[in-house]
Order: C-alpha cells, then sequence, then structure tokens
C-alpha cells in the first residue's frame, strides 16, 4: 500500500517537470521573435533613411536645374516662358513671377516674364528624385527652392575729379573759412575763371588756388597751403598782393606780385614785375626763388622792411635790393641797383652794377660796368668789351586748366540706375523730401523739386534722412540754415548728394545764366550735415558758405562766397556726363549688368 502510493508520487512530479519545462521553451521562442522584430525594422529603417537622403539630393539638384535654366533664358533674353518642365531627369518645374516694386521686400508678384519695368524676378522651381525613398519616408521626394534676381542695372557714370570750388567768378573769402582735403591726399584746389578774389580774415585752402583772369589780394592772415595762380588774358589782371603776414605754402605765379608783408614758401614766378617791402621767399631748408621774366626785381626802402630770399633772384630788367635785405643765393638782371643789402653768392648783371659801395657781395661781381669804390669779397669781372654769358631763367610751372563752365540742366538719362520722384507744390518741404526718399527703398533716387516756388528749405529742426546716393534738383536754389534753425541732412552709411540748380539758358561763349530772382544758394547757420555725405553743389547763381558750416564736397557754382569759421572737407563726387577737370562731357553710362542674385532659400 505504501509503495503503490510512493510510486504514484513520483509520476506525478514527473508530469509537473514537463509543464515546466515546455513555459521555458515557449519564452526562449518569444524572445527570440522579438528580436528578430526588431531587427528586421532597423534594418528597414536604415533603408528608409538611406534612399530619402538619396532622394533629397536628387530633388535638391533638380530644383537647382529648374532655375539655372530660367535664369539662363532671362539673362540670354531669348525664349522665356512663363514655367518650365522636365519630365526626365533632373524632373523639375520651374514658373516664374516679376515685381516692378522697388524692393523686393513685402512686393507683390506677378506671374509670368519680366516686364521692360520689372525690378525683380523670382523663379519657384519644384524637384522631384527620380529614385524615391523606401517605405512612408518621402520627405526627400520633392523639393522647392525660390530664387530671386535683380534686374539688370545700367548706372550713371560720374568722373569723381575736378576743384573743391569752382566759381565762374568770386567775391571772395572771408572771416576764419578752411578749405581742406578730407583725407589729406586729394588737393583741395579752388579755381575762379573770371574775376577778381580777396581772401581776408583767417581763411585757409590747403589746396592749390588758380585765377584765370582776375586779380588776387590776401591779408589778414589768409593762409594758402598750396601753389597760387593769378593769370590775366589780355594783360591787364594777374595782379597778386600780399599783406598781413599771410603765408603761402607753395609758388606764387602772376603777372605782377606785390608782398607788403608776408611768406611764400616756395618760388615767385612773375612775368612783368616783383615788389617787396617786408617778405621772405623760402625756407632755410628749401630754397625759394624769385624769377621775372620780362620786368623788374625791386624791394622797397623803409624802417623794418626787409626782404629774405632763400634762394636766387633772376630779372630780364633791373634788379634793385635794399639795405636789410639777405639773398642767400645769387642774384642776376640786366642792371643791378645795390642797396646796402647781404648778396651771399654772385651779384651778376649784362649791363652794369650800381649802388652804394658797403654793399656787402659775398660771392663775386660780374657785368660790364661796376661802380667805382664797390667790393665783393669773390673779386670783380668786367666785361668792357662785351656781354657776359646769361644764366638761364628758371621755367615757370605749367598752369592747370581751369575748365569752362558747364551748362547742366536736369536729363534723366544721365542719371540711369536711379530711381525718380517729382515733388508737388505741397510737398516742398521736409516731409515731402523724406517721403520721396522712402519711395526709392534703399536705391539710388532723384528728387525733382522744380514745380517748387521757393527755394528748398529746412526750417527750424527739419531733418532729412538719406539711405543712398540722392539728387534734388530745384529751380529756386536752397536755403538752409539762412534763415535760422538746425537743420540737417542726415545718413547712416557713406553717399553721395546732389544739390543742383540748373543752368536752363545754353550760352556761348559758356558762361552761367543765374535765372531771374537770383536763387542762391545758402548754407548757414547751424544746418549740419552728416560726416557720412559728400555733397555737390552746383548752380550757376550764387553759393553763400559761411557761420561755422562744416562741408563736405565739392562746389561748382556761378559765384561762391565763403566765410565765417567754415571748414570745406574736400571730396570729389563729380556730375554725370561731365568731367569737372577739364569741363567736357563724358559717357553718360556703364556697361550693362546682367540679372544678379538677389536671394535663394529652400521653400519646402
Amino acid at each position: 500500500m505504501f509503495l503503490t502510493k510512493l510510486v504514484r508520487y513520483g509520476r506525478k512530479l514527473h508530469d509537473d517537470e514537463r509543464g515546466v519545462a515546455l513555459a521555458a521553451v515557449m519564452g526562449l521562442m518569444f524572445v527570440g521573435l522579438l528580436l528578430s522584430t526588431l531587427v528586421v525594422s532597423s534594418v528597414l529603417g536604415g533603408i528608409s533613411s538611406t534612399t530619402s537622403t538619396r532622394a533629397g539630393v536628387q530633388s535638391e539638384t533638380s530644383a537647382e536645374a529648374g532655375v539655372d535654366v530660367a535664369h539662363a533664358a532671362i539673362v540670354t533674353g531669348t525664349g522665356c516662358q512663363a514655367t518650365y518642365t522636365s519630365t526626365t531627369a533632373p524632373v523639375y518645374t520651374a514658373t516664374l513671377s516679376y515685381t516692378t516694386a522697388a524692393s523686393a521686400v513685402g512686393a507683390t508678384w506677378v506671374a509670368g516674364c519680366p516686364t521692360a519695368s520689372a525690378q525683380f524676378v523670382k523663379v519657384t522651381s519644384v524637384g522631384s528624385a527620380s529614385a524615391k525613398g523606401v517605405g512612408s519616408n518621402s520627405t526627400g521626394d520633392s523639393t522647392s527652392i525660390e530664387a530671386i534676381f535683380n534686374k539688370p542695372v545700367t548706372t550713371a557714370t560720374i568722373t569723381k575729379d575736378g576743384p573743391a570750388v569752382y566759381a565762374y567768378s568770386s567775391q571772395g573769402y572771408g572771416g576764419s573759412g578752411t578749405l581742406v582735403s578730407e583725407d589729406g591726399t586729394a588737393d583741395a584746389n579752388v579755381m575762379v575763371k573770371t574775376g577778381n578774389v580777396v581772401c581776408s580774415g583767417a581763411a585757409s585752402d590747403a589746396g592749390d588756388l588758380l585765377i584765370a583772369d582776375g586779380n588776387l589780394t590776401i591779408s589778414g592772415s589768409c593762409n594758402l597751403g598750396g601753389n597760387v595762380w593769378v593769370m590775366t588774358s589780355d594783360g591787364t589782371k594777374g595782379i597778386f598782393t600780399q599783406s598781413g603776414g599771410d603765408t603761402v605754402t607753395g609758388n606764387v605765379i602772376a603777372r605782377t606780385v606785390t608782398v607788403n608783408s608776408g611768406v611764400i614758401k616756395g618760388s615767385v614766378f612773375a612775368t612783368s614785375s616783383f615788389l617787396a617791402g617786408s617778405a621772405t621767399i623760402g625756407t632755410s631748408s628749401v630754397p625759394g626763388n624769385v624769377t621775372v621774366a620780362n620786368g623788374n626785381y625791386n624791394t622797397g626802402s623803409g624802417s623794418g622792411n626787409t626782404v629774405v630770399v632763400n634762394g636766387n633772384v633772376w630779372a630780364s630788367g633791373t634788379g634793385s635790393e635794399s639795405s636789410g635785405d639777405v639773398i642767400s643765393g645769387n642774384m642776376y638782371g640786366q642792371n643791378l641797383v645795390l642797396g646796402g643789402g647781404n648778396v651771399k653768392g654772385q651779384a651778376f648783371a649784362k649791363v652794369g652794377v650800381t649802388g652804394v659801395t658797403w654793399a656787402t657781395i659775398s660771392g663775386s661781381i660780374v657785368a660790364q660796368t661796376v661802380q667805382s669804390g664797390m667790393t665783393a669779397t669773390g673779386g670783380i669781372t668786367k666785361y668792357p668789351g662785351g656781354t657776359p654769358t646769361a644764366p638761364i631763367a628758371p621755367t615757370t610751372p605749367t598752369a592747370p586748366t581751369v575748365p569752362a563752365w558747364i551748362d547742366f540742366t536736369y536729363v534723366p538719362a544721365d542719371w540711369a540706375g536711379f530711381g525718380a520722384y517729382t515733388l508737388t507744390t505741397a510737398q516742398c518741404n521736409a516731409a515731402g523730401l523724406q517721403t520721396a526718399e522712402n519711395s526709392f527703398n534703399g536705391g539710388k533716387g532723384v528728387i525733382d523739386a522744380r514745380a517748387c516756388t521757393s527755394a528748398i528749405s529746412l526750417p527750424g529742426t527739419s531733418s532729412v534722412t538719406l539711405t543712398n546716393d540722392t539728387a534734388i534738383i530745384s529751380a529756386k536754389g536752397f536755403d538752409l540754415g539762412y534763415s535760422g534753425g538746425s537743420g540737417s541732412f542726415q545718413a547712416s552709411s557713406d553717399l553721395n548728394l546732389w544739390l543742383i540748380t540748373p543752368d536752363t539758358v545754353t550760352s556761348t561763349p559758356t558762361k552761367p545764366d543765374c535765372a531771374s530772382g537770383n536763387p542762391t544758394t545758402f548754407i548757414a547757420g547751424g544746418f549740419s550735415f552728416s560726416s557720412h555725405i559728400s555733397t555737390l553743389i552746383y548752380t550757376p547763381c550764387e553759393v553763400s558758405i559761411g557761420s561755422g558750416v562744416k562741408f563736405y564736397g565739392q562746389i561748382f557754382s556761378g559765384l561762391t562766397t565763403v566765410s565765417g569759421a567754415a571748414q570745406l572737407f574736400y571730396t570729389p563726387v563729380g556730375l554725370p556726363a561731365w568731367d569737372l577737370a577739364t569741363g567736357s562731357s563724358t559717357s553718360t553710362s556703364a556697361t550693362t549688368n546682367p540679372w544678379t542674385s538677389y536671394s535663394t532659400r529652400n521653400i519646402g
């Protein structure tokens, strides 16, 4: 009995163990199935990702191909189509649209090929992959690109040269005005076509001063930093007069030169005469000569009058010097009259030497005749039977060309590449100017203010902000600060500004024709220009600069007056279609540029 129960218990225990083994086997099978699923899923995911990347590269390339095809068509101007489609690799559909707006930002686009007035053209290209992504990943199957191109622009050619100030005639420079080069490299030259110029006060000019047909008087500490030419067309003008302790850094070239008091650090070239009372020519380190081509050299006697020439004196006529004078080099003349000064070099006369016997001659005396009793450290040589060979006179520098007057009118074609805005009579104010400037959307522009019945004015604290090169055409001139206030032109980046009063009368010979009412351009008071703005003022009438104005640019006018504590920093701006250095016309436009890329982006 006991044995039978034991056997049954053993069989039952065996049956229970078989169930446990089955459960273990089933568990192992489930884990294996799960791992297989994960492996398959990972493999399929990798394949999907790889094929999607491949598709993305293909669709991107296809879209770019569509942009290139459309761009090539509009650049060459042949066979433009509103839509370009390719059904074979690369597969794309490219559509064109354009806008006439001055800016692509916020513009309204019109489907189709660009018209003549279009400013921008847009190509939207959708490219398709030739091999699509595997599985449900289709993100690379299609790519959309948007490319915008600028209109080809023919820009005005503007030659940036010419003098700092050109005046057909000039009343003068007064006060303490200063004219310098902005960067110290360009010559801040002043050219006056005709008329007399008076430079007074503490005015100064860092460049050359050329007067083509007139006289020049400098006084009151008027300092000129370059060469001075005072010329004449008929032999009656060309008179240079200096007094007041002024300084000319360069040479003085004139018909007659009179230095009552002052310094000329260069040389003097006079056609007919040189007369000095108290003067210094040249410096101790840089010799300065006095040459009189067809006349006399003469220094006046008197208390405190001393003439120092740190170089040679050469006169075709008589050379006369006075007690206290010092000539560090040689003295040449047809005849010499020595008044008791000190000639440290040779005294040479083609005819004779006379004067006081106590004159100091450190070199020799050479002449046909020499007054009895005169002595020279280097000895005396006489040519009683003939004329000694005279030394050659220094060559007079050649004067730069003072250009003829330019009759400049408003011709829109001269301003190629500039937008245009015409002011109404109600817009002839700061707000109207700003509206016009804003309409250019950051581009260059011409503001036509010829309809305005009075001068363009920015009274009070009125200000106009410029964003690019801008020309303002006013038939009535400009009143900037003359009536008071502290108006301004502002800019945050470098640009050019033209303030133009047209000369609408073409005259022969060419000369400025100021319109009735004398529309003077005034820049005075507290008016200011941003240092980023280089301005050219053109008018056949008068330009008056004064009262501490700080001005960058050029002036080309019928009449110019610079006074007060004005500072003119020369920056060449130029006029379209003209060369201000020669007064001759130039080409008005440059080569047309192709449609160029404005922006490119993926949009899907």
